[in-house]
């Protein structure tokens, strides 16, 4: 089916590397965010493409789903990055005798990192029953980002993102959501 409609392709990457898929929006969409965000994309099979992938052309996607269809062709469903993020970790400086060296400080640990960020309203709550009652975004990201739910990190401080110049709490990570997604709810920062 991919190459029946050749004059649809258009070149994108995958991952940073050339491909060439079929987009389209999500034509069941009734909201905004799923008419706004949410694509379709179609690719040869060919194409390496698969879940938590980030497909770029004009604009970057994640991929969230993928299911082969009957010609072998990959179709995915893809959301839209709408926010470029910073993860911070508390961290203490050691010399070379293990002797702490200064104040503990939030530390960059990811920069730029590409993410679909969505504000939590209550018909999202609706929708989203496991999110928690101090949640006010919730974010997909790769797998690869290095986040960390607040009980895996060494100080009792949990992680921060910086978004818009603003800083939020790192409440949950949840990895099994979406597969190769990580999906993450944020709080007020209040330190």
């Amino acid at each position: 089916m991919f190459k029946d409609f050749a004059h649809r392709h258009s070149p994108c990457t995958v991952n940073g590397e050339p491909d060439i898929v079929i987009l389209s929006r999500d034509t069941k969409a009734t909201t905004i965010i799923g008419k706004e965000y949410m694509y379709n994309g179609l690719f040869s099979s060919k194409s390496p493409v698969k879940q938590g992938d980030i497909v770029q052309n004009d604009v970057q996607f994640l991929v969230q789903t993928l299911r082969p269809t009957t010609e072998k062709d990959k179709y995915c469903s893809l959301i839209k990055t709408n926010a470029l993020i910073e993860v911070q970790r508390y961290q203490q400086a050691y010399d070379a005798n293990d002797n702490p060296v200064g104040d503990a400080e939030f530390k960059s640990v990811a920069a730029d990192v590409v993410c679909f960020a969505q504000y939590v309203t209550a018909q999202l709550r609706q929708q989203e029953p496991g999110l928690l009652p101090s949640t006010v975004f919730v974010l997909q990201m790769q797998t690869t980002v290095d986040v960390k739910r607040p009980e895996e990190t060494s100080t009792a401080i949990p992680d921060r993102i910086v978004m818009g110049e603003k800083t939020y709490q790192v409440d949950a990570v949840d990895r099994k959501k979406y597969p190769n997604l990580l999906h993450v709810q944020l709080s007020e920062d209040r330190r």
